[in-house]
């Protein structure tokens, strides 16, 4: 296996792990133990946090996956980088402070119709906080190759902390002001954690002779940071902005209703976070070296590869989606085809491949930020005109629609620039294989118990789905993962 292949194995390991503690607190406990408008707060604090710390950023994630390959032949013995990072993580917390004094009592008028969420607003802060310097030194171990441990942190560690405050909140009557602050305690813990491990591997060297070292690059770095801030910034916006103005153009209990059918329909998109995690500090590298060759493999591949799995997931979620409210509220079907339009934007997304990742270690990268104002240029057009018509429905179908257009933008530019054109029949036959299994599943009477009901569709869809991608051997990548995990299987056995 290669090295995003063995990445991606354990990497999903552990997301799976992630996705069903994420399903059990997110997709059940929460709306089923908390209202919706506290359902709206969480929603908005995550959306508000996210960003902030984007702005906070100011776009070195980046850069620290891009340069890392120059600076690491610079300081081998007495790396500075990740010292350097973090001092400019503090002076963009810095900013935020300052930001948030001056315009909290701005903001707070504006939620006069969100009492609840202005009770919270302070907690911005120590989220922010956390969200910033865990990217930070996420981004700093993807370029040392070392992308699962951030997956570990976030995906479980952190969602396993969550549960923990949630069950306190349900079966020790933990108030819910003290649950928001073992939320927050939650999001702080795995950054905390991250930073310990780096310090521990000796890559966190206090001092100033980076200022020498790396001064050759300085010009270079701020002009990708300038990029990628814009960048980090409008796509934090877009993948957020819809719950905030469902929130001003109805209520925080519709946001909250948002937020939670939201979940599913991200599901299909959680594979793609793997791939783009370990492709990106590959991608550099390879950029470096020139070797076209090379990225243009990864590219072909991860468009087939993640339009197969994306339309399993999006097949399985939406043959289901009668079950899915058996498990949460009735309250919460008004937003069923939220899942439905949310997941077939995240989908489309898929089948994209790492068109981002290729174009932002490109000579191109400004393009990406091009493409994402845009994108959320139109994405709060496309919200400004159907949420007044069609309710968090069409917030749902305003992201699709915007998705299907930014996706459509960047095959174009590696179609233009690079004459990348991944798309062959093979998609169209994972479409057909796709739609068969649907059929199977449609032709199924419903099983008066949705649990046994569920297993079934899931079990015949599989197995419609998973036999015609193997036996006619359309992706050599899923073949050889299946072949490898039986050989462990038996091996183990």
């Amino acid at each position: 296996m290669g090295i995003i292949q063995k990445q991606s194995f354990y990497s999903s390991i552990t997301l799976g792990i992630g996705i069903l503690l994420g399903f059990f607190t997110s997709g059940y406990l929460l709306p089923n133990f908390f209202s919706e408008e506290q359902n709206g707060v969480l929603t908005l604090l995550n959306s508000y946090s996210l960003i902030y710390s984007q702005v906070a950023m100011m776009g070195l994630s980046t850069v620290i996956i891009r340069f890392y390959p120059h600076i690491k032949d610079i300081h081998q013995h007495r790396p500075q980088f990740l010292w350097f990072i973090t001092l400019l993580g503090c002076v963009g917390f810095s900013f935020f402070l300052v930001f948030y004094y001056f315009t909290k009592p701005y903001f707070k008028s504006i939620f006069e119709a969100s009492p609840l969420f202005r009770q919270y607003y302070f907690l911005l802060i120590p989220c922010t906080f956390s969200l910033l310097f865990f990217y930070l030194f996420d981004a700093y171990s993807t370029a040392i190759q070392k992308p699962i441990r951030g997956f570990t942190l976030k995906d479980v560690v952190q969602r396993l902390l969550i549960l923990c405050s949630i069950g306190a909140y349900i079966f020790y009557t933990l108030p819910f002001s003290e649950f928001m602050w073992a939320y927050s305690a939650s999001i702080l813990l795995p950054t905390l954690l991250l930073a310990l491990l780096l310090i521990r591997e000796g890559h966190f060297n206090p001092g100033f002779d980076f200022i020498k070292s790396y001064r050759v690059h300085f010009k270079d770095m701020s002009k990708v940071a300038g990029y990628s801030f814009l960048l980090g910034l409008t796509y934090v916006g877009v993948t957020n902005v819809d719950a905030i103005m469902i929130e001003r153009y109805l209520d925080l209990e519709y946001a909250g209703i948002y937020g939670r059918n939201m979940f599913f329909g991200v599901l299909v998109a959680l594979p793609y976070r793997i791939l783009h995690k370990s492709a990106s500090g590959l991608l550099a590298a390879l950029f470096k070296k020139n070797d076209l060759l090379s990225i243009k493999n990864i590219y072909y591949k991860s468009c087939l590869n993640q339009l197969i799995i994306g339309l399993f997931l999006f097949c399985m979620m939406w043959i289901n989606i009668h079950n899915i409210y058996q498990i949460i509220p009735k309250s919460y079907e008004a937003g069923k085809y939220v899942i439905f339009f949310i997941g077939l934007g995240n989908l489309i997304n898929m089948a994209g491949g790492v068109n981002t990742a290729v174009i932002s270690f490109s000579p191109y990268f400004r393009w990406n930020t091009y493409f994402a104002m845009s994108l959320l240029v139109l994405i709060i057009l496309t919200n400004m005109a159907f949420i007044p018509l069609y309710g968090i429905t069409g917030a749902a179908m305003a992201t699709a629609i915007s998705l299907s257009m930014y996706n459509a933008g960047m095959y174009i530019l590696l179609w233009v620039k690079y004459k990348f054109q991944p798309f062959q029949i093979k998609h169209g036959l994972v479409i057909i294989y796709a739609l068969l299994g649907m059929f199977a599943c449609a032709a199924m009477p419903i099983i008066s118990n949705y649990m046994v009901d569920l297993v079934v569709r899931c079990v015949i869809f599989a197995s419609v789905f998973g036999s015609l991608i193997l036996l006619t051997r359309i992706s050599p990548d899923i073949n050889g993962f299946v072949t490898f995990m039986m050989k462990r299987i038996t091996f183990k056995r």
